[in-house]
């Protein structure tokens, strides 16, 4: 199937934005994570030894992982939005669309169509 790309200037815009992002992704997961294989895992904080001290650490702590987590996935598909533009399939779905300019503008790792 047939389709125009988007222009070269465009998809270099869009990887000097991939690029910047995944620094912003990496710095801010370098504040309260650690890598461990490859993953980045939450610190768990350590405030005392109280019973309330405790409760707040666990309390914390899952909500640093939840906020890692979420981070992480979007550093994977920074990744692999910038794969995509050394391999020439960026700005396309998994079946050949283009995703529209102003979509990537929004979100650089797009894979899919909003309709």
């Amino acid at each position: 199937m047939p389709h125009q790309q988007h222009n070269q200037d465009f998809i270099n815009n869009m990887k000097t934005q991939l690029k910047e992002e995944k620094q912003q992704v990496e710095n801010k997961l370098k504040t309260f994570t650690h890598q461990s294989n490859g993953d980045y895992q939450a610190n768990f904080p350590e405030y005392g030894r109280h019973d309330e001290d405790n409760a707040t650490e666990i309390a914390d702590h899952a909500a640093a992982s939840g906020t890692e987590a979420v981070l992480e996935q979007h550093l994977k598909n920074i990744d692999a939005a910038l794969n995509r533009i050394e391999d020439g399939a960026y700005g396309l779905t998994k079946d050949g669309q283009i995703i529209p300019e102003d979509r990537l503008r929004a979100n650089p790792a797009a894979t899919t169509l909003v309709e």
